[in-house]
């Protein structure tokens, strides 16, 4: 059975296609954008799908920086980007007037944020180096708008869904070996562990936190 599909479908198929293999999957997805008229001007309101999501990614990855900007306001004025304030998430509603947000649309757009260049095709050539984690974060009264590596130093945000500095929250980090640790951020925080499990405990406002060796 042969199912009669615009160009336009392609999209997504581009976008796994394209760490395997990536020059196929170009000239795929240079057609599947000019089917969806992804071109030098894009119409909105966009239809809600994959399709946008998917493309912006591989813009990003690519460095296809007009397209980049142009999907991104069209995606803006289209999809209804939201922030619950009750629930502390961010979603985009898609202009469906739905009680959910939906899960595969929301996936893609959420994936592009993370994009960039030549990343997804890191991402899928060879297993990620093992570092530390980070584990048991109070989700989703608490979040971590940020946590990376700088320098042998962990860097993170705590971004919670409303400030209680009377509240304590934990949470740790495993698989980071040091003598000890040392932990820069706002009075009250605090630092347990010496190994390779490390218990972190701040107030639960927005905050920055540095969490370095104690010789670094």
């Amino acid at each position: 059975m042969h199912h009669r599909l615009p160009a336009a479908a392609a999209l997504t198929t581009s976008y796994y296609a394209a760490p395997q293999r990536p020059d196929d999957a170009r000239r795929l997805f240079d057609a599947a954008a000019a089917s969806a008229g992804f071109g030098a001007r894009i119409q909105v309101p966009l239809r809600p799908g994959r399709g946008a999501g998917s493309a912006l990614i591989l813009a990003r990855e690519w460095g296809l920086v007009d397209l980049d900007d142009r999907l991104s306001s069209a995606i803006e004025v289209s999809y209804e980007p939201t922030w619950d304030a009750d629930s502390g998430e961010f979603t985009w509603r898609m202009g469906l007037d739905e009680l959910h947000p939906r899960g595969q649309f929301n996936a893609f757009l959420a994936a592009a944020e993370a994009a960039g260049r030549g990343r997804w095709t890191a991402l899928s050539e060879a297993p990620l180096p093992t570092c530390p984690q980070v584990v048991d974060v109070d989700v989703p009264d608490i979040v971590l708008s940020r946590a990376g590596w700088v320098d042998g130093s962990l860097h993170l945000t705590v971004a919670p869904v409303r400030d209680e500095p009377r509240r304590q929250t934990e949470f740790r980090i495993v698989g980071a070996r040091a003598p000890g640790w040392t932990l820069a951020g706002p009075d009250g925080a605090t630092i347990d562990g010496r190994t390779d499990d490390i218990v972190v405990r701040v107030p639960s406002v927005g905050c920055e936190l540095v969490v370095r060796p104690s010789d670094g």
